[in-house]
């Protein structure tokens, strides 16, 4: 999608020699991910309100990791944005703002 054409293009820079590069560090991202992947066990239940905004073109936000966002986060929403993939707030940037500046409101 376009948003995720712009999202890739924040992270490349151009070298002075020639040629492109990432700006964000690849390798940390790969050696941590199985750290920051899934859910942890043993984390106390938060009744902080909470967003959880995903696109509905997304299949990331599946029925399973719903429910158990829901086991950690007691008092939490979750708002589906259609027509936006896994980068709601490039994808669709109006909708998401409106959506995240109500939570704000009615929440505090």
């Amino acid at each position: 999608s376009s948003g995720i054409n712009a999202e890739y293009g924040e992270n490349l820079v151009r070298q002075k020699g020639g040629g492109w590069s990432w700006r964000c560090n690849l390798p940390a991202i790969r050696d941590n991910v199985p750290h920051v992947k899934g859910y942890p066990d043993n984390v106390p239940v938060s009744d902080t309100p909470a967003l959880f905004v995903y696109g509905g073109n997304s299949d990331y936000a599946n029925a399973e990791r719903i429910a158990r966002t829901k086991e950690l986060f007691s008092n939490s929403n979750y708002v589906e944005i259609k027509g936006a993939g896994h980068i709601v707030h490039m994808d669709q940037p109006e909708v998401f703002f409106d959506t995240l500046r109500e939570f704000i409101e009615i929440n505090g």
